[in-house]
């Protein structure tokens, strides 16, 4: 079937670069999609987005759809024929229905009827009608963060359509959407080659914007702006600091990129390292440079812009005013704010409201202290790291209201840390508040001191108690909050900083913190409990997947409880090792055999005097043997010993159910020999719930 490229342009006003990449993503699978629904085949398909459009080309697309044979149902053979084999009225009515003939139908047998069926051929479209109708479903299934109207409000997009490229070979395929007629037009890079300029063919669509200033291909501006920015850094002797995430976001502010080198003033450089870095990235979306690539490393009174234009000193001189005022802000509110102790920052807390139920900022900064402190004994820290981290947390929320971080909050905690050292604080309080922010996001570095990790874990579990307790945990995609992350950092600290803390013992506290404000009552708190508990358990199930664990690993050690998160992570690694070896299939056969019948226990201790049988003597002296070393061998987290020990436990269980009768009259008797199968099943359960390993033999 013969076959032809297929365009799309969508032009637009300017994108918002966050939102392209998405977009691009979006177009791509919605096409296929749409193709695969109508039986429309192509070679493949690619997607590209600039800040005025997005592009989708589709390779090799059929010219029309295949016939298609559609089975038609008819009525039940009984209905269909009478007595004599002749065709009823229902049948009579199927066949004119459907424009069949006699010799066009057959007997089938569907569940377990017999129905008159038929084979009815349903003739292709051609591609040429069929992208009409599917365009404008494209375009509407498109779906932005914030969506505009315009003109009406029957269509919303990133922002206001402008113009609409439509092309199948050389052929324009006509249709509308938002009030815009597709053409044959395109148009050029707004400044430097604006157009209108007309396209033959869908080849030509991509000479025509090279020879326009415009660079379609995005992973092409990527590696372009990559590559300039590291001449341009190695002609001014530096390295640039560009982040993936930055070069993301200007990778999709232009589409022409032009690396603009620019300077400041050199006395800025006495600002915090971070405070220059913040200004320039984040807020101007230019690209500090270092004296080396050392972590740390001083910056250099250079950096670069990257331009949607050819180089004009006019841009520089604009990219450098632009950043000086910037700088002069920021020196200001330094300047400004070392004037007073960060201690001092601190009292005026008291004003500022964290959550609307839940107080001001000087309540929750007391609880942090107070969790900081149960969590520091818990760890039986020595009396000056206990200091060091409850000092931390009194002053990890002060930086909050000085005039650095409330006009670039990203700051928080860095400036903190800053105003710590100039106010005379512990390097270890000073590096502790800066810390308690860690991990920010995924793949953010944890705390790397004892002291911030704790006050961190301190922040993030009075947040995610309060939050829940008031009613706002996260619904489906939803997490306004940002309680998974919250939730996810604390599991990560404790795992990777291997802190003995149980999860459940620090939400216990921070209930306990919260109850008089919010005067919680004794169920509500179990219930709360319950709550967070499982939602932290989703993310241990995240983290333990991501490193690796298998799904039901993860199920069966999350079955039983625990107290430590680097234990629970350990024991589940062993147990991954196992999988598919000799030693857990001894233990599986064991423990089925136990946990068929256990259920059915009364529960209670096992009395020697009831057992008669020698091979339940056996049994449960071998309980009493291993029992203690299983006990030792835990605790010192030494599990192969302890699923060596579980895999000795079946010879004695075989023998058991080989030779005693459990389910007999004698009550007694029977349930001294259930709960002694039960108290084998407990003690298996220390380990994992081995009823979810059953495919894992």
């Amino acid at each position: 079937m013969p076959a032809r490229d297929f365009l799309l342009e969508i032009g637009c006003e300017e994108i918002p670069s966050r939102f392209i990449a998405g977009a691009v993503e979006q177009l791509q699978e919605g096409a296929a999609a749409l193709l695969q629904e109508q039986r429309l085949k192509y070679s493949h398909i690619e997607a590209w987005g600039t800040p005025r459009r997005l592009t989708l080309l589709v390779r090799d697309l059929d010219e029309r759809q295949p016939d298609l044979l559609d089975k038609v149902k008819g009525p039940p053979r009984n209905r269909a024929y009478d007595s004599e084999g002749n065709a009823t009225p229902a049948l009579q009515g199927f066949l004119r229905g459907h424009g069949l003939a006699d010799d066009q139908i057959q007997i089938e047998e569907i569940k377990g009827a017999m129905y008159v069926v038929a084979l009815k051929k349903i003739a292709g479209r051609r591609t040429e009608e069929l992208l009409p109708e599917i365009l404008p479903l494209l375009l509407r299934r498109l779906n932005f963060p914030r969506p505009m109207y315009w003109e009406s409000k029957e269509v919303r997009f990133a922002r206001p359509i402008r113009w609409l490229l439509s092309l199948y070979g050389s052929d324009l395929i006509k249709f509308s959407f938002a009030g815009v007629n597709s053409g044959r037009v395109t148009y050029g890079h707004r400044f430097l080659a604006p157009g209108p300029h007309r396209v033959e063919h869908t080849e030509h669509y991509f000479t025509c914007l090279q020879e326009n200033k415009v660079m379609l291909d995005q992973q092409q501006r990527r590696e372009t702006i990559r590559r300039q920015v590291k001449e341009a850094a190695n002609s001014h002797g530096g390295h640039p600091l560009l982040s993936e995430a930055l070069l993301d976001e200007v990778t999709f502010l232009v589409e022409y990129p032009v690396v603009i080198a620019g300077s400041f003033d050199q006395d800025y450089l006495n600002l915090p390292r971070e405070v220059l870095i913040t200004t320039m990235q984040v807020h101007q979306r230019y690209i500090p440079v270092a004296a080396s690539p050392e972590e740390g490393a001083p910056l250099l009174p250079f950096f670069f812009g990257i331009s949607n234009n050819i180089y004009h000193e006019n841009i520089r001189k604009g990219y450098e005013k632009v950043l000086q005022a910037r700088l002069a802000d920021a020196r200001f509110f330094f300047n400004e704010d070392r004037k007073r102790s960060l201690e001092s920052y601190g009292e005026q807390l008291q004003s500022v409201i964290y959550q609307e139920a839940l107080g001001s900022m000087e309540q929750k900064r007391q609880r942090l202290v107070e969790l900081t402190r149960i969590a520091g004994q818990r760890l039986k820290l020595s009396p000056e790291q206990l200091q060091a981290a409850q000092r931390a947390a009194h002053l990890c929320k002060a930086d909050l209201v000085t005039n650095m971080v409330g006009e670039f909050p990203e700051l928080q905690g860095v400036m903190g840390r800053e105003y710590a050292r100039l106010s005379g604080e512990d390097e270890r309080v000073a590096v502790a508040i800066y810390e308690h922010y860690l991990p920010r996001h995924g793949g953010d570095a944890v705390p790397k001191t004892i002291e911030g990790a704790l006050v961190s874990l301190a922040d993030r579990f009075d947040t995610l108690v309060g939050c829940f307790a008031v009613g706002l945990q996260p619904t489906g995609s939803q997490d306004p909050y940002g309680l998974r992350r919250q939730a996810q950092g604390a599991v990560s600290i404790l795992l990777e900083q291997e802190l003995h803390l149980s999860p459940a013992e620090l939400i216990e506290a921070a209930l306990k913190l919260y109850s008089p404000q919010l005067k919680l009552t004794q169920e509500q708190r179990g219930l709360l409990l319950k709550s967070l508990q499982e939602f932290i358990n989703q993310r241990l199930r995240f983290i333990f997947q991501e490193k690796g664990l298998s799904y039901d690993v993860v199920e069966a050690t999350l079955a039983v409880p625990f107290d430590s998160v680097p234990d629970l992570y350990r024991r589940a690694r062993h147990l991954e090792g196992l999988l598919r070896s000799e030693v857990l299939a001894d233990i599986l056969t064991a423990y089925n055999r136990v946990a068929n019948l256990a259920r059915k226990a009364a529960g209670g201790p096992v009395e020697q005097s009831l057992l008669k049988n020698p091979a339940e003597k056996e049994l449960y002296q071998r309980f009493l043997e291993i029992k203690p070393r299983f006990l030792l061998e835990q605790e010192q987290g030494c599990y192969d010993a302890c699923f060596k020990l579980l895999q000795e436990l079946r010879g004695p269980v075989d023998r058991f159910f080989d030779e005693v009768m459990v389910m007999v009259e004698d009550e007694k008797l029977k349930q001294n020999r259930l709960n002694l199968l039960l108290t084998l099943k407990q003690l298996f359960n220390r380990m994992a719930d081995f009823s979810l390993l059953q495919n894992s033999v």
